[in-house]
């Protein structure tokens, strides 16, 4: 499972990515899937790998598979490094903005669904067999 912003680097340092999910996480197994590779954790046949920077900064980079990294990432490690500092440099500003914008809308759509939610339990609590919760 990736967290925050995640990246599938290939072992020809080509690096692909998805927009996030609802979670704000940028899914490794749906990169997986829109690229029709097969996950696979051999050592030696492994031709990928997942990378994260958990809070959006290339700081924060790792490898999602550290203990069992291929030799070529290894040996990459730095350029994939670099690779993925300057994807997340020019995707940040959207995540930033997504970030601004979807707070409120969240606040706003919480408390539109909460209101609807108590007027549909007062309207079942006065239906026969309506258990509502404990008090």
């Amino acid at each position: 499972m990736c967290n925050g912003f995640g990246m599938i680097v290939t072992k020809d340092l080509k690096a692909y990515f998805c927009e996030l999910n609802m979670d704000g996480d940028c899914s490794h197994s749906e990169i997986l899937k829109r690229l029709g590779l097969k996950d696979n954790r051999d050592l030696f046949t492994r031709n990928f790998v997942r990378v994260q920077c958990p809070d959006w900064k290339i700081k924060s980079f790792e490898f999602d598979e550290e203990a069992s990294l291929p030799g070529w990432a290894e040996e990459n490690r730095q350029e994939i490094i670099n690779l993925v500092g300057k994807t997340l440099k020019k995707a940040y500003p959207a995540y930033a903005e997504y970030q601004k914008v979807s707070g409120p809308a969240w606040a706003e759509y919480q408390k539109v669904c909460d209101a609807a939610l108590a007027k549909f339990i007062k309207k079942l609590s006065v239906l026969p067999g309506y258990v509502g919760e404990a008090s």
